[in-house]
């Protein structure tokens, strides 16, 4: 009896051994780092100069994320003249989204003076390839001769392109666009229906642009706004 329990104790010694090692390595790591490194966004994990070295080697994704990171300041001091540089390589090979935030820094001024009519070529060249946000602004830009020359009827063009895009806002700049009959005859229930449309999208501040614009038409045409504001997808 005695000898057959002292075998069975040596026969299980290996697998007791092999047990209190997995579970030591399954602890080491949480020792080995900081356990808020697990709950950090991807991009902070990899870090600034891992996007660079794949950027240097002509990723374009990496020369994009390496400007977010930089604009950012996510692991680095935040650097808009080194996103600059990563977004211009990026956008120069046909990012989109290289090119959008690339005009947003030239039309903000980050990094240096701003640049208007460069901010409007990068816009122009996402909105090409169909990135709502790049439509919006390049629209403002053209409804309001910015970098630009005036342009309401492309404007109003854009605003309905990014419209269907899903950006809600221009929804508002459609409608004053009818109201103030610019690129468009003017047309009081048509700009009532589009402020209708962008208060039920929850566009902030149109509540005040609509009550002013109700208040000048009768019942039948705010009846009539609101049957087309019902239309519009």
């Amino acid at each position: 009896m005695l000898l057959s329990g002292l075998t069975a104790s040596l026969q299980s010694a290996p697998r007791l051994i092999f047990a209190a090692v997995v579970c030591a390595a399954s602890v080491l790591p949480a020792r080995a780092q900081e356990p808020v490194w697990q709950e950090l966004p991807w991009d902070e994990r990899i870090g600034l100069s891992w996007y660079e070295r794949k950027a240097e080697a002509g990723d374009v994704e990496a020369m994009y994320r390496a400007g977010q990171l930089a604009e950012q300041g996510l692991g680095t001091a935040p650097d808009p003249a080194r996103a600059r540089g990563w977004y211009r390589r990026a956008a120069e090979a046909g990012h989109v989204r290289a090119q959008y935030r690339l005009a947003l820094l030239l039309q903000r001024g980050d990094a240096g003076p701003a640049d208007l009519p460069g901010a409007a070529r990068w816009f122009q060249a996402a909105a090409d390839q169909g990135l709502p946000q790049a439509l919006y602004n390049l629209a403002v830009l053209k409804d309001q001769g910015l970098g630009v020359e005036k342009d309401p009827e492309a404007a109003l063009a854009l605003y309905e392109a990014a419209l269907r895009g899903g950006i809600a806002q221009a929804a508002v700049k459609l409608g004053i666009l009818h109201e103030r009959g610019r690129g468009t005859p003017k047309d009081l229930v048509e700009a009532l229906a589009w402020y209708d449309y962008a208060a039920r999208a929850g566009v902030p501040g149109v509540a005040t642009l609509r009550a002013r614009l109700a208040g000048q038409v009768s019942e039948a045409e705010r009846r009539a706004a609101a049957e087309r504001a019902a239309l519009i997808p």
